[in-house]
């Protein structure tokens, strides 16, 4: 009986043995996979903070795009501003340009119209010490064709009586729509040098002190 017995010990034996080797070579590949697990897990964070890191810096760089395109157009805006600028002094000058060459051409009565309705535009005339030097610069004309179109004038004669005449159609004006403005204030506002001088143009035209030439006004 004891040969069959050790028969069936040593087989135990065996078996055992066997799952003891099977065991430890699924232990030994079990920690190989969970080794290579963890690297891979490991690999994947780093590229998921590298896609991070890449999706931050893409996400900046769009920014700045955006700040960079928004300066351009700002930029070019202020660019076409100038030019539209530019554009219009050009435009200015030409005109200007052919002011000048029309003026050349016109008869005295032509140049009187056109030089009446430029000084009623710009009201030059309100200015107490123009002078024909300065009349003529505005105007683009040269001191003697002006200075010989109010000689050569029936009714004006010289600049200072055609001066003196716009100042006092605009001071009836003023004082017409400014009931409460002083005397002094509708001559300065006018182009008079001083109250002195505007009471004198007064009495002289109407024969009236400006206080009653305004009174007449307003009664009318």
């Amino acid at each position: 009986m004891a040969g069959p017995q050790i028969l069936i010990v040593a087989i135990l034996l065996v078996f055992v043995i066997a799952f003891v080797v099977t065991m430890l070579f699924a232990n030994a590949q079990t920690s190989k996979l969970i080794e290579v697990n963890m690297k891979l897990a490991e690999s994947q964070r780093t590229l998921l903070s590298q896609n991070k890191t890449q999706t931050d810096l893409l996400q900046k760089l769009d920014e700045q795009i955006v700040s960079q395109r928004q300066e351009l157009d700002v930029l070019y805006k202020r660019l076409a501003g100038q030019r539209d600028k530019v554009t219009e002094l050009l435009q200015q000058t030409h005109e200007h340009r052919q002011k000048i060459k029309t003026t050349q051409d016109m008869t005295d009565e032509e140049l009187m119209a056109w030089l009446d309705e430029r000084m009623d535009d710009t009201r030059l005339y309100t200015t107490p010490t123009l002078s024909l030097k300065d009349m003529a610069k505005a105007l683009g004309l040269t001191q003697t064709r002006l200075r010989l179109l109010f000689k050569n004038h029936e009714k004006y004669a010289s600049l200072g009586n055609y001066l003196t005449e716009k100042r006092l159609l605009l001071a009836c004006e003023l004082m017409r729509e400014n009931p409460e403005w002083t005397i002094e204030a509708v001559a300065k506002d006018a182009g008079f040098l001083t109250r002195r001088t505007f009471q004198e143009v007064v009495k002289s035209h109407f024969g009236l002190t400006p206080t009653q030439f305004r009174q007449t006004l307003n009664s009318n």
